[in-house]
């Protein structure tokens, strides 16, 4: 019996003259190793090219991955600036829609950026550029956020607020013209995390967030084209809002002569913003996501405008010699004219069976803060409980 391993290997036959010929025609036709040469070599390098490309072009717009920059937010902030905020800020992801102006935006400058830790912490930080608009509820939704008592004025005359989880700032005038009296400022604004809560207010998270608002705002106005910066506001902001409790039962939140009678006590302790800005905010009762009572006084002109519609249309008419307002079930506004220019007072009860307090302090507020303010004495005629328009 011959031995298997003397013959040559099948494998390693030479094969016919027709099947050379054979397997050459096919290999013309569609070896993978023809796809490599002549014309298509470069397609192929072209199209893998493009999906890396396509694929770092991604990741560059949402700003994460290795291609993440330093700066975030147009930018304007660095990683340092968001260690208040965050447990890793070398570890937060950015996603921006660019400021638009000019021709690309018919309401002003515009846009918006997103932060969020890599470790999915929900506390996402959210900054955008708008002007502020009645028509997109900001008399309503925003000023119950960015005008609360947990936000300390940021002095120095600048239009703008800030606490520990949210901060806003006016571009100045000086930059984009002084707005119309039926029209709000263009601002940009931070928000982190929900709204408001029971505890009291951090002052080291509220210094980075006025910090990091008036950053926003240098680089946007830069990026505008017009000249000069803001200084860091935070030496001196002073601390931040505290809960008032040795109210007086003569003088609610703060305003002497305020009260709801002599036989009604204080029973809550307010919250009233801490130092003088825009606006002067006593916020009664709170209890998680909103105060069961506000009362409100817009100082400043420019952000008095945003509350021109609601002045005009809100609740039964309210008049005066010196200016105009309405009152309702829940609300009582009134707008006039004082020293720095056009003043808004507004009462808010966001807890049922109130209207007969917000009625008793409405004009008792109003004809206090317009004394304080040198606007008074006004003599409000209310409407009849139950009137109309």
């Amino acid at each position: 019996m011959s031995s298997t391993a003397d013959e040559p290997n099948r494998f390693e036959q030479p094969l016919p003259a027709e099947r050379d010929l054979l397997s050459e025609r096919r290999l013309r036709r569609w070896h993978w190793r023809r796809l490599l040469r002549g014309r298509v070599r470069p397609l192929l390098a072209a199209g893998l090219a493009g999906v890396l490309l396509g694929v770092g072009g991604m990741a560059w717009q949402t700003q994460a991955g290795p291609f993440a920059p330093n700066e975030v937010c147009w930018g304007a902030l660095s990683r340092n600036d968001l260690a208040p905020m965050f447990r890793k800020p070398e570890g937060v992801k950015a996603v921006e829609a660019p400021v638009l102006h000019g021709e690309r935006s018919l309401d002003g400058p515009s846009g918006s950026c997103q932060l969020t830790n890599s470790d999915g912490d929900g506390w996402a930080l959210t900054a955008r550029v708008h002007r502020l608009d009645y028509r997109a509820g900001d008399d309503g939704k925003w000023a119950d956020e960015f005008l609360s008592a947990r936000l300390t004025p940021l002095g120095g005359g600048l239009l703008g607020m800030a606490s520990d989880n949210r901060a806003w700032l006016a571009i100045p005038d000086g930059c984009l013209g002084r707005p119309g009296d039926f029209d709000g400022p263009t601002v940009v604004d931070i928000a982190h995390g929900s709204w408001i809560s029971d505890m009291e207010p951090h002052t080291k998270e509220r210094d980075g967030m006025a910090r990091m608002v008036v950053k926003l705002v240098n680089k946007v106005s830069a990026d505008l084209g017009c000249t000069g910066t803001i200084a860091d506001p935070v030496e001196r902001l002073p601390k931040a809002a505290r809960y008032t409790r040795t109210e007086k039962p003569d003088a609610l939140c703060g305003i002497k002569g305020l009260t709801l009678g002599k036989k009604r006590k204080p029973n809550q302790y307010p919250m009233i913003t801490d130092g003088h800005g825009p606006v002067r905010t006593c916020d009664r009762h709170i209890t998680g996501s909103q105060p069961g009572q506000r009362l409100m006084t817009v100082e400043d002109p420019r952000l008095a405008a945003l509350f021109t519609r609601m002045t005009l249309d809100e609740g039964d008419r309210v008049r005066s010699d010196v200016g105009h307002g309405g009152l309702g079930p829940n609300l009582g506004v009134f707008r006039a004219r004082c020293q720095a220019g056009t003043t808004v007072f507004l009462i808010q009860a966001n807890e049922s069976g109130m209207s007969a307090d917000l009625r008793t302090l409405f004009p008792r507020y109003v004809e206090a803060e317009a004394n304080r303010l040198g606007c008074g004495p006004l003599k409000l005629k209310l409407p009849r409980p139950g009137g109309s328009h």
